[in-house]
């Protein structure tokens, strides 16, 4: 499906620079699960201790640059004491040069998303219901 989005990108590059300008209130605005219907899907126990699986998609930015991460928790589902863990950034744009007045901001934004990136780091997409079993079992 982002692949499908990046090409539109590439065919039309000021696809998301009207959201750019509105202040990040586009990234809620979408809300992109994976279907329970997907030969992706596995059944979780939510009530446990160890994070639900990363089955929901979410737009994300730092500084100009626009990525996606798949995440734990949407943001309706989202609360603080939940924690939200994301897999890897998937970006969508290149990094901005070091020279660039947005640079910095770019570190610092993409300092605060990699904090969610811990339980799924090495996994740009949700790990396999076999996989995501050993990252449980590894917490116990």
């Amino acid at each position: 499906f982002m692949q499908a989005v990046h090409l539109l990108m590439q065919l039309t590059p000021d696809l998301f620079e009207l959201f750019k300008e509105d202040s990040f209130s586009y990234l809620y605005d979408f809300n992109w699960n994976l279907s329970a219907s997907s030969p992706d899907w596995y059944d979780y126990d939510d009530g446990s201790e160890v994070p639900v699986p990363p089955f929901h998609l979410k737009l994300v930015q730092a500084g100009s640059r626009l990525g996606w991460v798949w995440c734990s928790y949407n943001d309706e589902e989202y609360r603080e004491d939940d924690g939200r863990y994301f897999c890897e950034i998937n970006w969508l744009d290149p990094e901005p040069s070091r020279e660039s007045s947005d640079y910095e901001t770019y570190v610092e934004d993409l300092q605060r998303i990699e904090q969610h990136i811990s339980f799924y780091r090495g996994f740009h997409a949700p790990p396999t219901e076999m996989e995501y079993r050993r990252l449980c079992d590894g917490l116990k």
